[in-house]
């Protein structure tokens, strides 16, 4: 995540820093590009249908959960930026935590929609692809901060170098940013 020079220049001028950017970028808009095929199709081939007993409850404190969370990883980036590693640590733990939680919400929704909603129904089969695929992201955005965190504990970052923890934040970001869209295209149109 750190120790690389990001002044070195590469081929075409850019910048390890500006190649790492540009990759992840690349990355994300690839990912999204799944989750809009999958809303499209649900739009698409389900209309506005929706089962009359989701629990859209449910998933509103699973969107807040998720919200919180992007305000404690903005947090972390912060703290790292003013060179509070501390804060960085406490920033990083409370995100996990709460994608934890999200995850352990979702857990539970799937334990009743699976007495609710049949899996191999058309609704049933997007919405539990996608939110599967939208919890597969949230445990990768897990795994990454993870890793964020371990390098942390050993000092990879500084105020002035902290690409690894952007590069967390951002996916993690990325992650929230999709499950507002599901719980749009799923739960409320």
């Amino acid at each position: 995540m750190s120790g690389h020079s990001h002044e070195a220049v590469y081929e075409g001028g850019y910048t390890r820093l500006q190649i790492n950017r540009m990759g992840l970028w690349f990355f994300i808009i690839s990912e999204a590009f799944l989750f809009l095929a999958l809303h499209a199709y649900r739009l698409l081939a389900l209309g506005t249908f929706k089962p009359e007993n989701l629990n859209i409850t449910l998933a509103g404190v699973m969107t807040i959960v998720l919200l919180l969370s992007s305000l404690t990883v903005h947090r972390a980036e912060k703290a790292i930026a003013h060179g509070d590693t501390r804060g960085l640590l406490r920033y990083l733990l409370l995100t996990m935590g709460l994608g934890v939680a999200f995850l352990a919400l979702m857990g539970y929704e799937w334990s009743i929609a699976f007495r609710e909603i049949n899996p191999s129904s058309p609704y049933g089969s997007i919405f539990f692809l996608t939110t599967g695929s939208h919890a597969l992201h949230l445990l990768s955005g897990l795994f990454i901060l993870a890793l964020v965190y371990l390098a942390a504990r050993r000092g990879a970052y500084q105020p002035e170098d902290h690409w690894g923890v952007t590069a967390g934040a951002l996916y993690w970001h990325f992650v929230d940013v999709v499950w507002l869209s599901v719980f749009l295209i799923l739960y409320l149109v």
